[in-house]
């Protein structure tokens, strides 16, 4: 298991859905921000992501692009249920996050092994 399935895992549990569309796109942003160094705001999952996930798993990219977006939000709802959103991304939210947010927060997380919140007080430069 890769540490990245290892956290869906955490946060999910024993769920019967395939976690592996989430697990690479959390991957691929990964590399993406902290290897090829590209901020943020340039990244777009729909374009970078979806189709490096649906070509590892041998997938359509549109139907990768839901079976990621469903996870995230099945995150989104696990965290918010359980309390854990201070836990993965250092603060309560007043609103629900888009699957890019979502993919976005846990990366900086499996990088880090803390939210994405704390890190930025610490290292705002990661903004850019």
């Amino acid at each position: 298991m890769t540490e990245s399935e290892a956290l869906i895992r955490c946060i999910l549990g024993a769920v019967r859905h395939d976690i592996r569309p989430l697990s690479v796109a959390l991957d691929v942003v990964r590399d993406m921000l902290f290897v090829k160094q590209i901020t943020m705001d340039d990244i777009l999952v729909t374009k970078d992501v979806y189709h490096v996930v649906a070509k590892q798993l041998s997938g359509k990219p549109i139907s990768m692009a839901r079976r990621i977006e469903r996870l995230a939000n099945l995150c989104w709802d696990e965290m918010a249920a359980n309390n854990l959103v201070p836990k993965y991304i250092g603060k309560h939210l007043s609103y629900s996050c888009a699957p890019r947010d979502i993919i976005i927060y846990l990366a900086f997380y499996l990088e880090f092994k803390r939210p994405f919140f704390e890190i930025l007080e610490e290292q705002p430069s990661l903004l850019f």
